[in-house]
């Protein structure tokens, strides 16, 4: 019923009337931006119902149009088959297309998808052929194109389930509307006049076109209102900073590292200390409360005691790139069965934000691997680890820094992980050494593990790079508006508005060109 209700607000705030906000930030636009469309090369942009991104989009490309002359398509990320489907789409985008109109977008792409249903029906067949298990799916690559990962993350997130049944109707389905838009997309593409593209979103299906045009040699940007990515065949998906922190660390100079490690420091007291407003603004709860609960969770009956830190499983698992394994899902099932075969004493804990459709299949899964006790999400972490947990379990997860700063095991299952540029983490390279590792736990408690390193790697994740970009203090303007999630309403264009001057404007123009003109892969930290 919850979720019915959610889905049926959702569709309400669509299609309400525009409101003040947004009408000023619509006028505000139309007297900045230059709508003339007589232009033969053309920028394709992602739509989105994101308010923050609306002003990162269009101040975007009012300086990117100066360094490339051409025409703003905006396009839809999805299309819809069903001809109902359609219809409501059109209705609920109406308000995002009168925004996007007002910063010069005046031409939308009109998918016309039924001529290539032959064509996609014949590809979809090959490709079943040739799909036997989720490895085969993960690792699918068409015309020299991964696209694996993008169709198996779209099929977790839209039947919001834990793992991909490739034997299902459900997939040939996902399957099916990928290939009509591939051969949608790589049909745009090939066109000559298409100078770049701007998306929002490099994962599921959004991703698709992003990574077509990369194969052919289209720029493509990553903009939003944090974070700005320049992909290439050099770089192919954003936030692949993490493999140089440490080289990038030993860039700086004496001074600065000191105070860097200082900083992190302070900061991860903050978050032991119950902080939820630190470096991570979507954290809703504290894992970290300093109270405790009246009994003792752990019992004494193995020297190893093992915390499994679960995962969303249908929230984009390969976003950072191929993991151990294809989804979080099969990484709890791996490691259920090993329990069967260990004395270890097992545990789960799921994040405190957990939702309904991750609570079933946890309930599921321990349900049928009894030697792994589920804590309660809101246990803190400070009575877990003072009751002696010393090995921590994670594919890639934050809380991999936070226990290797209290000095305890962490084990990640990837190798596209944020702390892969440091030792105080376990990074095993396959299958096989990660169960090796398991079995020889005994091996890994007490390792010290712990370094400086732990301090560098938060630094260079989380304050190396800021995100003052469109504003000169963003997180005092998060903070302003109530935290990260009050920055999705209309109420965030009022204060953008009050922010920029046709000085600030100014700096924020050299920035972006400075950076458009660079060919850097990522825009940090600019200068105010």
């Amino acid at each position: 019923m919850t979720a019915r209700k959610n889905k049926i607000t959702t569709y309400l705030q669509k299609i309400r009337p525009i409101d003040r906000f947004e009408n000023n930030f619509i006028r505000h636009n139309e007297t900045i931006f230059d709508n003339s469309q007589n232009k033969v090369d053309q920028i394709l942009i992602e739509m989105t119902n994101m308010q923050p991104n609306h002003i990162a989009i269009s101040h975007f490309l009012r300086v990117f149009s100066k360094v490339h002359d051409a025409q703003f398509v905006g396009y839809q990320t999805d299309i819809d088959l069903n001809l109902l489907n359609k219809f409501k789409s059109n209705i609920f985008n109406l308000k995002t297309k009168k925004i996007y109109k007002s910063f010069g977008v005046n031409k939308f792409l009109k998918p016309e998808v039924s001529i290539y249903k032959i064509l996609a029906n014949h590809l979809t067949n090959k490709l079943l052929s040739e799909i036997n298990s989720k490895s085969d799916l993960i690792n699918l690559i068409v015309d020299d194109i991964w696209v694996g990962d993008l169709i198996y993350d779209q099929y977790l997130g839209f039947y919001k389930v834990p793992t991909v049944n490739i034997k299902s109707e459900e997939f040939r389905k996902i399957l099916f509307k990928f290939c009509i838009l591939y051969y949608y997309w790589k049909d745009i593409c090939l066109k000559k006049n298409i100078k770049a593209f701007l998306i929002s979103h490099s994962c599921y299906f959004a991703g698709l076109p992003a990574r077509i045009a990369i194969s052919l040699d289209i720029p493509v940007y990553l903009v939003n209102i944090q974070q700005i990515y320049y992909l290439s065949k050099k770089n192919t998906t954003p936030f692949l900073e993490h493999y140089l922190y440490k080289n990038d660390f030993e860039k700086l100079d004496i001074s600065t590292k000191n105070k860097a490690i200082e900083k992190a420091r302070g900061r991860l007291k903050l978050i032991f200390e119950g902080s939820t407003d630190v470096d991570q603004s979507y954290i809703k709860y504290t894992a970290y409360s300093q109270k405790k609960v009246l009994s003792k969770i752990l019992r004494n009956k193995s020297h190893v005691k093992i915390l499994i830190a679960s995962h969303s499983f249908h929230d984009s698992p390969n976003t950072l790139g191929k993991a151990l394994f294809p989804d979080f899902f099969e990484w709890l099932q791996f490691l259920g069965e090993l329990s069967k075969k260990t004395d270890y004493e097992w545990y789960l804990k799921t994040h405190p934000g957990i939702d309904n459709f991750d609570k079933k299949t946890i309930n599921d899964f321990i349900s049928r691997y009894n030697k792994i006790i589920l804590i309660p999400n809101t246990t803190s972490h400070h009575q877990l680890i003072e009751e002696g947990i010393n090995i921590l379990l994670t594919v890639h997860g934050s809380i991999g820094i936070e226990y290797a700063a209290k000095n305890i095991t962490v084990i990640n299952a990837s190798l596209h992980n944020p702390h892969i540029s440091y030792d105080f983490n376990i990074h095993p390279k396959s299958k096989e050494e990660l169960e090796n590792k398991i079995f020889n736990l005994k091996n890994y408690v007490n390792k010290n593990l712990f370094s400086e390193d732990v301090y560098k790697c938060y630094y260079m994740k989380y304050l190396h790079d800021n995100q003052n970009i469109f504003f000169s203090n963003f997180k005092d303007i998060e903070k302003q508006m109530g935290g990260w999630y009050a920055l999705f309403s209309s109420e965030i264009y009022n204060y953008w508005m009050n922010f920029c001057t046709p000085d600030i404007q100014n700096k924020i123009d050299l920035n972006l060109k400075k950076f458009i003109l660079s060919g850097e892969y990522k825009l940090k930290s600019p200068s105010w």
